[in-house]
């Protein structure tokens, strides 16, 4: 795989801003921050560090050959694959592509909003260097008796509007219930 030069610096920064958190006065890169609200029943603070961690070994193989599927199982956090259906074959997606494209546009639009599971070679594809939509900014930690069930997460977006299903993916996988945008609160 091969990856522009602007992508792979994406990645670069994205792996940095893991390990150092840009102080408050630093400006966002792409065409600003999108910032989530993420719910859980507990465990909030292990739910966000799994996600980082997923993460985190995501964007290590984005500068080399990408792993195969069954590379990417023994690679991730056993949690977070054990949490995506299974793969789907060709015709089942096509089935279902055809099946919302035979909907009413807003009966379309109603359906990609419900929750629901991805596998985790349809998330993968959206975490291909080339596919995607955001990159990791920060995340904070409540201080109050929301700590358990709640944190936020920061992350910058370079195309409007951008597509989040991973992001929301991601920490579903790792265990929260939700992830709402700041922008629907």
């Amino acid at each position: 795989m091969r990856i522009s030069n602007e992508t792979l610096l994406k990645i670069l920064l994205e792996r940095d801003r893991f390990n150092r958190p840009p102080d408050e006065n630093v400006r966002a890169t792409g065409i600003g921050i999108a910032r989530f609200v993420v719910s859980c029943e507990s465990n909030a603070i292990n739910i966000l560090h799994l996600a980082k961690k997923t993460l985190e070994l995501v964007a290590s193989y984005s500068e080399i050959d990408w792993p195969s599927l069954e590379k990417w199982k023994k690679i991730l956090p056993v949690t977070f694959v054990d949490n995506c259906i299974p793969e789907r074959t060709k015709e089942e997606i096509d089935e279902k592509i055809a099946y919302r494209k035979s909907l009413p546009w807003e009966k379309q639009l109603k359906l990609l909003q419900e929750d629901e599971k991805w596998s985790l070679d349809e998330w993968l594809y959206w975490m291909e260097p080339q596919n995607r939509q955001w990159f990791w900014w920060k995340a904070y930690e409540f201080d109050d008796e929301i700590r358990d069930t709640h944190f936020l997460v920061e992350v910058t977006v370079y195309n409007e509007p951008f597509l989040w299903g991973s992001l929301k993916w991601l920490f579903k996988a790792c265990g929260a219930i939700d992830v709402i945008s700041t922008d629907d609160l």
